[in-house]
């Protein structure tokens, strides 16, 4: 699965690399994220992020046209989630307090950026999983090796820095939580990046 990734990748950007106007750059960024059972979550408000961790990588814009770009990366990406102290939920036997799964990914988005000044960003993302890590309860390990979902961003550029602001949902089942008196979760990684590019050619 991993080698039909990255020869997927490489055609796509050996074929966009005939556009004239192409540039490359780098992107620090802050991932702020959560496990979501489909855009429901595992523990309160959908948009209650309780991990923080680093985003680093190199882009490319690949102009199609005035308007629209086509625009990769790949990204060492830093997620999971981190609950402290939400209840005292026996599950499975087991007194669940807290979720602590740091993960570690390559994320490949593979989005299309749209207008200039602001511009929108939208697509397909591959993740491929590092390392994981279980801390206060291990719930096994993560079923998958490659995350697929989709994210859109805004974004905003000054001279030759870019500014952004993307939302990601993952579509995989990361991990299934059987539960005895209420409906199975199968968690997926959600996560808000704030970051910034600089364009380096």
């Amino acid at each position: 699965m991993r080698n039909r990734i990255a020869l997927f990748i490489v055609f796509i950007i050996c074929f966009t690399s005939s556009y004239s106007q192409t540039k490359f750059g780098a992107t620090l960024g802050l991932n702020t994220s959560r496990f979501t059972d489909g855009f429901k979550t595992v523990n309160g408000s959908y948009f209650n992020f309780s991990s923080t961790g680093l985003s680093i990588g190199a882009f490319a814009e690949f102009e199609i046209s005035e308007k629209i770009k086509f625009y990769p990366k790949i990204i060492y990406n830093q997620i999971g989630d981190r609950e402290k102290d939400f209840g005292n939920v026996e599950e499975r036997g087991l007194d669940i307090s807290t979720i602590d799964y740091k993960l570690d990914y390559l994320s490949i988005p593979l989005n299309f950026r749209f207008f200039s000044k602001p511009y929108l960003t939208v697509g397909p993302q591959i993740g491929i999983l590092l390392s994981e890590k279980a801390e206060s309860l291990d719930l096994g390990d993560v079923k998958t090796s490659v995350d697929f979902g989709g994210n859109f961003g805004i974004g905003y550029p000054i001279q030759d820095f870019r500014i952004e602001l993307t939302f990601y949902q993952g579509f995989s089942t990361l991990l299934e939580i059987e539960r005895e008196f209420n409906d199975d979760i199968g968690t997926r990684n959600t996560y808000v990046n704030f970051s910034v590019g600089y364009i380096i050619k």
